[in-house]
């Protein structure tokens, strides 16, 4: 299944809100970015935070809870930090508790795989 940010939304205007199950095999295209600790670009990581928008150099990005996700990769597997780089990842996605403003991931996807995505990607799956 190929996610659409918005059907992650939990607030109570959301449309949307619980869509997506827990337990659900997806496909995300979106930004790795650091998540509670300092990351330097180019260092081996398990994992890194996903979101749909990197902001821009006045206005940084929005941390909402259901607007992230905690990407954790296949075990024994790690992918070069680059921040605010756009990349797809596939996965198990599960669904956490929380406050969707808080600045904590309402969700996770587990067993992972990453690569590298183009700005094309996005107008080719998101017209």
């Amino acid at each position: 299944m190929l996610l659409f940010w918005a059907a992650l939304e939990r607030t109570r205007h959301s449309l949307n809100a619980g869509e997506i199950p827990s337990g659900t095999p997806i496909r995300a295209l979106g930004y790795m970015m650091e998540g509670d600790r300092p990351i330097r670009d180019g260092e081996p990581v398990q994992g890194f935070i996903l979101m749909p928008d990197v902001g821009n150099a006045w206005h940084p990005a929005h941390r909402f809870g259901d607007e992230m996700i905690d990407v954790r990769l296949e075990a024994g597997n790690t992918v070069r930090f680059a921040e605010r780089s756009l990349v797809w990842v596939w996965g198990t996605l599960q669904m956490s508790p929380g406050d969707p403003l808080g600045h904590e991931p309402l969700y996770v996807l587990e067993h992972a795989r990453t690569e590298p995505a183009s700005h094309a990607d996005i107008q080719k799956y998101f017209k």
